[in-house]
């Protein structure tokens, strides 16, 4: 097997695991349409969700240190489905990497960290756009990004990269489809 080929299984592997992670988190908030709740998930993880007034050049969200648990605290300085995606990157980290749940993390960032925060990105997107609801909606709607972003409150950008992951778009690069006229 070549190295590339290695290197994609390995990832499909994580998001597959990403995917699984989400849909036992999606069903234990009972969350079983679009927007997803993140106050239902939040709930189901026994965390709380605290606005806060963030330092500037800090990151928008960040787990706290609250009591016995954590706490998402969160910036209401950016939109709202900016906001949506960095509390839902935040919960990611939770579920991941529970070991590395802290405060902040500013200072130099290793690779590994670099790893963390994509794959708190990807679990993010697997929870505000689960695949199933989104294949719905497509189905319902047509696969236009900026229909199924304000469907799931998400932003237009996030839902076009979903939509291309899921082989649901083309992707900009590509050549419009011919219409059936011209065939």
């Amino acid at each position: 097997m070549a190295l590339r080929e290695f290197l994609e299984t390995v990832a499909s592997r994580t998001r597959d695991a990403l995917r699984r992670e989400a849909e036992r988190l999606l069903e234990a908030a009972g969350a079983t349409h679009e927007p997803v709740s993140l106050h239902d998930v939040v709930s189901a993880l026994n965390l709380s969700l605290i606005e806060a007034d963030r330092e500037p050049f800090s990151c928008e969200a960040a787990l706290a240190p609250l009591g016995d648990g954590f706490a998402v605290s969160v910036s209401g300085e950016r939109g709202e489905r900016r906001r949506r995606f960095s509390i839902a990157h935040e919960i990611g980290h939770f579920v991941l990497h529970p070991a590395q749940a802290r405060y902040e993390r500013g200072g130099a960032v290793s690779e590994a960290m670099r790893v963390q925060e994509r794959e708190a990105d990807a679990f993010a997107a697997e929870l505000l756009m689960p695949e199933r609801l989104v294949r719905q909606a497509a189905l319902e709607d047509g696969a236009d990004a900026r229909r199924l972003a304000d469907r799931f409150e998400v932003s237009e950008a996030a839902m076009s990269v979903r939509l291309r992951r899921l082989g649901l778009a083309e992707r900009q690069s590509d050549p419009p489809p011919r219409s059936r006229a011209a065939l």
